[in-house]
């Protein structure tokens, strides 16, 4: 059954706002992807085995990400909390649990900050400005945002644009795992967070597929397994 999105948060991913700071949303779902855009943190995106849980540390049931910044983080929201204005949270990914961090906005005042952000453009005052105005710099995101900004020099403010090609959502495919089989099972098995047999067994089928998500993020995964002598596709089956 498709999911019935809130008008609130269908107006933020509608609308999206792209402030060139990686550590902001950077990508956000289409109405079309939006559970697409839910894989590696509701669902499995391989096996798909629901990944929810009311545990600690676990991606709790009500969650949905809104958006992700340029390093994959998520910021998402619990459906649960639309009476509050569907307040918008941030993890980090890659830490083995989830820890929601309280961005103190609502999904309307977040959309408003980025939209401030994104007219201060690269003006590394106004952008400090705006952060120390705006939010708590004691809370860790919002630290390390206003750390990120500090370290700003002139060469670095023009660096950050994106290979649009590099923003393209596929899925990536292994086409043969080459000559060192058991080192490509081991690396995927960090990626698959699954046991060596059950790696291996994956790889004598043909065209396994690793993960889906933007090629701006898969590219490391792409980098590591070619250095190990696989040979990997696109889902439009584009060599790299």
């Amino acid at each position: 059954m498709a999911l019935n999105i809130p008008p609130l948060i269908m107006q933020f991913i509608e609308n999206p706002t792209e402030t060139g700071v990686l550590l902001l949303p950077f990508h956000y779902p289409r109405k079309e992807e939006w559970r697409e855009f839910q894989s590696g943190f509701r669902y499995h995106g391989i096996t798909l085995e629901d990944l929810t849980s009311t545990k600690e540390g676990k991606w709790q049931p009500g969650w949905h990400v809104i958006a992700l910044n340029g390093m994959d983080d998520p910021f998402f929201i619990d459906l649960n909390e639309e009476t509050s204005g569907f307040p918008v949270y941030y993890a980090l990914h890659g830490a083995g649990r989830w820890d929601a961090i309280a961005l103190d906005f609502n999904i309307v005042s977040f959309a408003l900050f980025l939209e401030q952000m994104e007219k201060a453009g690269k003006d590394k005052t106004a952008c400090l400005q705006l952060v120390e105005l705006s939010t708590d710099t004691r809370n860790p995101f919002w630290m390390e945002l206003h750390t990120t900004i500090q370290e700003w020099d002139d060469e670095e403010a023009e660096s950050t644009e994106i290979d649009p090609a590099l923003l393209r959502y596929g899925k990536l495919v292994i086409t043969g795992a080459g000559p060192n089989k058991v080192k490509v099972a081991k690396y995927l098995m960090k990626i698959w967070n699954i046991g060596p047999q059950e790696a291996l067994a994956r790889l004598t089928q043909q065209d396994v597929p690793v993960a889906d998500g933007f090629l701006l993020h898969l590219q490391k995964y792409i980098d590591g397994l070619q250095e190990l002598g696989a040979t990997v596709a696109w889902s439009d089956k584009e060599i790299f």
